[in-house]
């Protein structure tokens, strides 16, 4: 082999590990570390405690509980979008001050509609903004309902299920475990 291909040569079995097959071996039979000097035995175990593995029949059961709380977090979510969504709606107000038909009237007689209009409209600025702030105090209530149950929905799926978002703080269902969830795969 020439010279100047063997550095690149051992370049490339150190970047890309030791491609050798380990050979059988009577001493590796015995366990890991078994008194053969520099022998090197199977990694030692993860102590981390892995997530258990759901049976297929696990899935099969828990599954359709597992799809009604999903569709019951996507109504939810709907739900809470339709409050987002609302628009206060004023009371009708009293007609406008018609000055073309009140010039046909006496100017006293105008004077007495034109003060009857002035009170209905005060009564009605009042009642409109006691009716707005109720509206307003109701639609924060019902859209603080509204995420709260959208919230624990998705908090109860993500301890169920923790891979079954796209991320730890949405609620966009991931295509792939939905997926494994509806066929029980792994």
């Amino acid at each position: 082999m020439p010279w100047p291909l063997l550095p690149l040569l051992l370049l490339l079995l150190t970047a890309c590990g030791d491609l050798r097959l380990p050979l059988p071996s009577p001493h590796r039979a015995q366990g890991p570390r078994s008194g053969v000097v520099g022998a090197k035995g199977p990694p030692a175990p993860n102590p981390s405690p892995q997530p258990q593995q759901i049976t297929r029949e696990d899935c099969l059961r828990e599954g359709p509980a597992l799809e009604a709380q999903m569709a019951e977090l996507r109504r939810s979510e709907a739900q809470l979008a339709n409050v987002k969504e609302e628009a206060y709606r004023p009371q009708s107000s009293p007609p406008r001050w018609n000055e073309d038909q009140e010039s046909r009237f006496r100017p006293e007689d105008r004077d007495g509609d034109w003060q009857t209009y002035l009170q209905a409209r005060e009564e009605w600025t009042r009642k409109e903004s006691g009716h707005r702030a109720q509206w307003q105090a109701d639609h924060a209530r019902r859209l603080a309902e509204a995420q709260a149950r959208l919230n624990q929905l998705a908090r109860s799926l993500r301890d169920q299920q923790p891979d079954l978002f796209t991320g730890p703080g949405s609620i966009e269902f991931n295509p792939v475990a939905v997926r494994r969830l509806r066929e029980c795969e792994g």
